[in-house]
Formats: structure tokens, C-alpha cells, sequence
């Protein structure tokens, strides 16, 4: 989901209320972090970034930008990567490793 998860996260805590009522297997929680990945695209924002780790988990969050639509100059991506609050093992699954994971099949474990 692009754009930090395009509200979804940020109505988790209103969504775990059903729990009660749900008559799922898990609580809703464990769906999004087993379910969903989450992209910033091009949203640059430590706070959204912590709140989606929370959510989902760092190993399910993607890198992105919104290119050309949200083209800033000036190195963003780069300097928001940098100083993105993850450790590096976290901050290299954001940055690439997630993504090989995700659409290679384990093989981002082996690079």
C-alpha cells in the first residue's frame, strides 16, 4: 500500500476495536502485519515511518518515491533514508532488501 499504508494505518487502534465483534481467527493486528507491505511514496516523514513499523513491522516496509509527482531537488529520498531513524539492518530492508525479498523469494537473504 503506497503512501503509508493510504490511511489504513492510521485507523488500526479504531479497526482492533471489532476484534470483539469480528469473529475473525486473529485480531485485525495480525492481518495487517501479516498482510500488508507498506510503501512511503515519496512521503518523507519520520513520524509516519515509525507509526508503520509499529503497525506492520519494519521488515515489511518499502522505499519509494513518488516520482515524477512528488519530485523534490535536493537529495530527499536520500537524506530521508539516511536519517530515517532505522538501524541498518531495518533501514537496508527499507531501502532494498524488503522489496528483493518480497518479489524475489527469499533471495534479498542472500545478497
Amino acid at each position: 500500500m503506497g503512501h503509508w499504508g493510504e490511511v489504513v494505518l492510521f485507523y488500526a487502534e479504531c479497526l482492533a476495536v471489532m476484534d470483539r465483534v469480528s469473529r475473525l481467527e486473529q485480531p485485525i493486528a495480525t492481518y495487517l502485519r501479516r498482510n500488508l507491505y507498506v510503501t512511503a511514496s515519496g512521503m518523507f516523514s519520520p513520524r509516519y515511518l515509525a507509526q508503520a513499523a509499529a503497525i506492520v513491522g519494519p521488515d515489511r516496509l518499502l522505499f519509494s518515491t513518488d516520482y515524477p509527482y512528488q519530485y523534490r531537488p535536493g537529495g530527499d529520498p536520500r537524506r530521508f533514508l539516511a536519517d530515517c531513524g532505522l538501524d541498518e539492518a531495518d533501514k537496508a530492508g527499507f531501502a532494498h532488501g524488503n522489496w528483493l525479498r518480497l518479489t524475489q523469494g527469499g533471495a534479498a537473504d542472500r545478497v
